[in-house]
């Protein structure tokens, strides 16, 4: 409790106004650096993110993108943001719904898919010329190329398929199976299982958007693809696949960018 009576002494004053009265709760979901922290009056939730951005990828542009999307996609609300002494604070409303995980039913996850699949072809439909942000795979690639020269690739956080491999080759190995084309689209940049949000066997948000922006169609089913696996069973790609409507899927694609995000993703 200490640890919340300090950060709330340091967030900015109309901030502080704001959530005085609400009761906190640690969000320990994710794998980024960016603290949650749920926010509950009485039966009002909201959801606030706090980060000290270390990349291009950050709370500013979430918020950026939030505000664009709003009308078109079941998002959160932007209710505040502010930076202050490299901090962002980002306040959002509250989705109702279940993380689309949280399952052990097969036809639950059945369901689920087609949700997925459903919620990522709306995704894929918003026009990418008007989108205010851009990540184009040259402009990612030119990100880890710097994110490694710096030293900030983990390598033991690398998933088990090339965990034999450092920063240094798995980089390598990227530059190889590089895409000639891309298939530019409007990405979410993180579309996996906990980031969408079912209520009553429907879509009720999509949750999490610093990474996107106009990006290859692929870089969202490379995602897509290694969540499924690694929440349901990898059995339960195809029915994505066959949901979304792609028979003849580029697997090398796919790799190069679960590779690519690898270097972002830690």
């Amino acid at each position: 409790m200490s640890i919340v009576k300090d950060l709330i002494k340091n967030l900015p004053k109309e901030l502080q106004q704001i959530i005085e009265d609400y009761m906190w709760e640690k969000n320990t979901m994710g794998w980024s650096g960016t603290k949650v922290f749920k926010l509950t009056q009485d039966k009002e939730i909201l959801y606030l993110k706090i980060n000290e951005p270390t990349s291009d990828f950050n709370l500013e542009k979430e918020k950026i993108i939030l505000e664009w999307l709003a009308g078109k996609l079941p998002v959160p609300e932007v209710i505040y943001f502010e930076k202050k002494n490299n901090t962002e604070y980002l306040l959002l409303s509250e989705i109702r719904g279940i993380v689309s995980h949280k399952t052990s039913k097969d036809e639950e996850k059945r369901k689920n898919i087609t949700i997925l699949a459903e919620g990522l072809k709306k995704i894929h439909s918003i026009n990418p010329s008007e989108c205010p942000i851009d990540n184009n795979p040259d402009k990612l690639i030119e990100l880890a190329r710097a994110r490694l020269k710096k030293g900030k690739i983990d390598s033991s956080k690398f998933d088990k398929r090339w965990s034999d491999k450092n920063p240094e080759q798995l980089f390598e190995e990227l530059e190889k199976i590089k895409p000639k084309e891309y298939d530019l689209v409007f990405s979410h940049g993180d579309y996996c299982l906990p980031n969408v949000l079912v209520k009553k066997n429907q879509l009720s948000g999509i949750i999490d958007w610093p990474y996107s922006g106009i990006n290859e169609r692929y870089f969202d089913l490379g995602a897509v693809t290694w969540s499924i696996g690694y929440n349901y069973g990898e059995e339960w790609v195809k029915f994505f696949f066959e949901d979304y409507g792609i028979e003849d899927i580029d697997w090398e694609k796919i790799f190069f960018f679960q590779m690519l995000n690898e270097f972002f993703q830690q």
